[in-house]
């Protein structure tokens, strides 16, 4: 069960990691294209806060630590985030982000304690 809400947090972290990808990819910044945007991917966006929710409800339940749940979908976001931008946008990462998703998944560690 543990292993289900841990992946249920990292599912749902990552729907919501990849949607800034998208938008930024596929639309341009304008209200039109922002309502478009949330339209097209409501769907994907519903399913991922479910499956969110659902973990960390059961994750409070069996941990009873919603800080370290938090962390963990912080660190998703983060490393996912950074990943697909670079991936995806041909961004470049700086040495500040290394350190930050660093930090983020050490403290991570420490709420797990």
């Amino acid at each position: 069960m543990k292993l289900f809400i841990i992946g249920a947090i990292i599912i749902g972290a990552s729907v919501f990691s990849l949607l800034p990808i998208l938008s930024a990819y596929f639309f341009q910044p304008t209200l039109k294209d922002t309502l478009r945007f949330n339209v097209y991917f409501l769907p994907l966006s519903f399913i991922g806060n479910v499956v969110l929710s659902w973990g960390f409800i059961q994750g409070s339940k069996t941990f009873g630590n919603t800080v370290m749940l938090a962390g963990l979908q912080t660190g998703v976001n983060a490393i996912l985030v950074t990943i697909l931008s670079i991936l995806v946008l041909q961004q470049k990462i700086s040495l500040y982000s290394i350190i930050g998703i660093l930090l983020i998944g050490i403290g991570t560690l420490f709420l797990n304690k």
